[in-house]
């Protein structure tokens, strides 16, 4: 009677650890999948009764041939107390295998696809799996499996119960994949280092699950045995001793692996001590317990990142390792901590057979749950969409949320572009987050309107823009009318320019040639002067008289040159208003009033040179024939610098105010001529006091000397005028260049400020 009670107190623990599982999975999972946790974990639990109850325990306990059993009469059973509890508390155990798998796949499998993937587990693979360990333990039973048969040791399932469920998890786990984001930072075949971790809303409940499952676990690896015996202290003590070392175990090596105490190690680090104490609980001694357990929880930390990082297997709650692993390591422990009387076979024999039997359980159920799982998900069955994920399994599959769920929804809404500022949050003042979501509402009432008050002033810019690149298109059509008439009358006036300096090189030309002429004349002139002092030294003794008189001929042509310095200064002013001209006006000037001078001096020497020979009567016959040679001579100067005066003037049309400027030089020429004229006044003066021929003669002789030089300075004026009438050729030339030069300029500027308007017309 003690035995049954026992069972159905454990039957109760057991029970419990629903609640444990729930909490755990739950906290390790984000709050948007909480509830659909939960929701698995009841329905795998209700499943998992009543298929085990009607179909399950038939094949686990019934008559076989050591694979598989059948009893139609426990099918439904409902008959003797003691199988009825034995039965309850291997539906529950069938419960705690199946709920294993909703932990590990949790937040992406459909519900229903869960649902349909627990009917096969709970209702043949588990039964199946149980026959070959337990088929015998059923009270009455007639049933024996053939790992029983070979002395396989797993009292409470660590390999039956643990590692059927880790394989499970791991056969769907590697058919349904990662979810989404979780290996988004892989490189080539391998993963790196920084794997993204998905944490858990709340650890807090997770630990509170696993202190739940510790409390359970007493009883499920103690439910079958009687109340006080050695076994049954045994099992109790193993138990807990076996999950307090493996917890302190992860928790030490997770700090050496990770650098900092993580929640979930010292968490799933108690499980695995927990699973792997199962197999041999009422048997193995303390410190062999305590030693397995913290092995298995030390070695399924590293096993966890191996599987994370090399296989991308995606475990939730780390099922894989805490039951998979540990359920494995549990039951090959067997012959390590359990001494030898309590074991059927020798050590080795024992070994051979914990291996094969941990291999075929687990093998098993992995490629049976590897081939329900994979037609399932062949068919879309099986994964909900990337967007049921996104927004959560628990609005997605169940239409529920939690606490802050839907204002997390509808601002993941907004940043997704899935909502616009229009949306709302229903508020709802008795619920979590009513507050907050009302204050959303209210913000977003703002930024409504900061963006109308925003949309308006960019509608109001945009116009202001069109206007202004209205306004810039038809500035710049004007730009370029105003440049197209600059440039045709531009245009106009360097082809002027070209004409007037076409015309300046054809002037230059033509006094080049008339300064060639006078300078002919010139050289003809100093001949006749050569010829006159040979005649004056001759007459030299009568010459005195008419020395004296030609000496205040002297001072008078000094005043001409006065004069002619005062032309030259006019032409100077002429010159700075005639621009590029100014150089070459100013030496043709010079070269006039040079050539007006030396006419004027020979037309006075032939006046003079008439008046001595007239007096002197037939002695002076030589000398008449000089003084008309002289004025002839005058005669030809006059006219050759009248030709070059007429050039001069042609170039005054260019430089307008410089006619005004030469008329000066004209006048100052003509104070030249009244000196001339003072000076033959005083000449007839002194003509009369004139008495001795000699010193006449003397006179003219040094005038001639002086006409040769005058003549050998115009002959040197001729060569300067010469050297500036070639300069004006070049200026003509360079100024006809740069003309061609000014055009192209005004060209290029116009086709650049054509461009440039059009490439900078602003967009509408």
């Amino acid at each position: 009677m003690a035995v049954e009670i026992w069972l159905a107190l454990a039957c109760v623990l057991v029970a419990g650890m629903q609640i444990g599982f729930l909490f755990l999975e739950a906290g390790f999972v984000r709050s948007k999948n909480s509830i659909n946790v939960s929701m698995k974990n009841l329905a795998d639990f209700v499943v998992a009764v009543l298929a085990f109850h009607i179909v399950g325990a038939a094949i686990m306990f019934g008559p076989g041939f050591g694979l598989i059993g059948f009893d139609a009469s426990l099918m439904g059973y409902s008959g003797s107390g003691s199988v009825t509890l034995f039965l309850l508390f291997q539906a529950l155990f069938c419960g705690t295998a199946a709920t294993i798998v909703s932990g590990a796949i949790a937040e992406r499998l459909r519900f229903s696809a869960y649902v349909l993937l627990t009917l096969p587990l709970t209702a043949l693979i588990y039964p199946i799996v149980g026959h070959w360990a337990w088929a015998s333990l059923l009270p009455g039973g007639t049933g024996k499996g053939w790992l029983e048969t070979l002395g396989f040791i797993d009292f409470a399932g660590s390999s039956v119960v643990h590692l059927a469920g880790g394989a499970a998890a791991l056969a769907i786990l590697l058919v349904v994949g990662a979810r989404s984001g979780r290996f988004d930072n892989e490189t080539g075949d391998e993963l790196s280092d920084d794997v993204r971790t998905i944490h858990g809303h709340s650890p807090i409940l997770a630990g509170a699950g696993a202190l739940v499952l510790l409390v359970g676990w007493l009883g499920f690896n103690t439910g079958t045995l009687e109340p006080g015996s050695d076994q049954f202290a045994r099992a109790l003590s193993n138990t807990l001793l076996a999950g307090a070392a493996a917890a302190c175990a992860a928790t030490v090596v997770g700090f050496y692996k990770d650098g900092y105490y993580r929640a979930d190690r010292m968490i799933n680090g108690l499980l695995v001590g927990l699973v792997t104490v199962t197999a041999s609980a009422p048997f193995a001694i303390s410190l062999g317990a305590i030693g397995a357990a913290a092995l298995a929880a030390g070695l399924a930390v590293f096993f966890t990142d191996w599987l994370e990082r090399t296989h991308r297997v995606d475990d939730a709650v780390y099922a894989v390792s805490v039951h998979g692993f540990g359920g494995f390591f549990g039951t090959i422990a067997v012959p390590f901590i359990v001494p030898s009387e309590a074991m059927a076979n020798g050590f080795f024999a024992q070994l051979g057979v914990q291996i094969l039997g941990a291999v075929s359980i687990g093998g098993f159920t992995f490629l049976a749950m590897g081939t329900a799982a994979h037609f399932m998900h062949s068919r879309g069955k099986l994964r909900v969409s990337l967007d049921d994920e996104q927004r959560g399994l628990n609005l997605s599959e169940h239409r529920a949320m939690l606490g802050n769920a839907e204002l997390s929804r509808t601002l993941q809404q907004i940043n997704r572009g899935d909502a616009d500022l229009d949306t709302r949050i229903d508020v709802d003042p008795f619920e979590e987050g009513g507050d907050i979501a009302a204050e959303l509402n209210a913000f977003l009432d703002r930024v409504q309107a900061t963006e109308r008050v925003a949309a308006d002033r960019l509608r109001a810019e945009q116009r202001e823009l069109a206007h202004m690149a209205e306004r810039e298109r038809a500035r710049a059509d004007t730009t370029s009318e105003l440049l197209t008439d600059f440039q045709r009358e531009f245009a106009e006036l360097v082809t002027q320019l070209n004409t007037q300096a076409r015309d300046l090189s054809r002037g230059s030309e033509q006094l080049a040639t008339n300064a060639q002429q006078s300078g002919e004349l010139v050289g003809h002139a100093s001949d006749q002067a050569d010829a006159a002092l040979s005649i004056a030294e001759q007459m030299a003794q009568g010459a005195q008289l008419l020395a004296d008189t030609l000496e205040l001929v002297g001072r008078r042509v000094e005043d001409a040159n006065t004069a002619v310095g005062h032309a030259d200064q006019a032409s100077d002013r002429g010159a700075q208003i005639a621009g590029q001209l100014e150089v070459s006006a100013n030496e043709i000037g010079k070269l006039v009033a040079l050539i007006k001078a030396i006419s004027d001096k020979t037309g006075l020497l032939a006046l003079n040179a008439r008046i001595e020979a007239a007096n002197a009567g037939d002695a002076g016959k030589g000398f008449t024939v000089v003084s008309t040679e002289v004025a002839a001579l005058s005669k030809q100067t006059e006219e050759a610098s009248s030709e070059i005066a007429t050039i001069v003037g042609s170039l005054s049309g260019l430089i307008g105010e410089s006619i005004a400027q030469f008329r000066a030089i004209d006048a100052s020429i003509e104070t030249v001529g009244e000196m001339a004229a003072v000076a033959a006044s005083s000449v007839e003066e002194q003509r009369a006091t004139s008495t001795n021929l000699s010193d006449l003669i003397e006179g003219v002789r040094r005038k001639a000397i002086d006409s040769g030089s005058a003549v050998a300075q115009v002959s040197e004026n001729f060569a300067q005028s010469g050297e500036t009438i070639d300069r004006i050729d070049n200026s003509s030339g360079q100024l006809e260049n740069l003309a061609t030069r000014i055009e192209a300029e005004v060209e290029a500027l116009r086709l650049k400020l054509s461009n440039g308007g059009a490439a900078q017309e602003p967009a509408e």
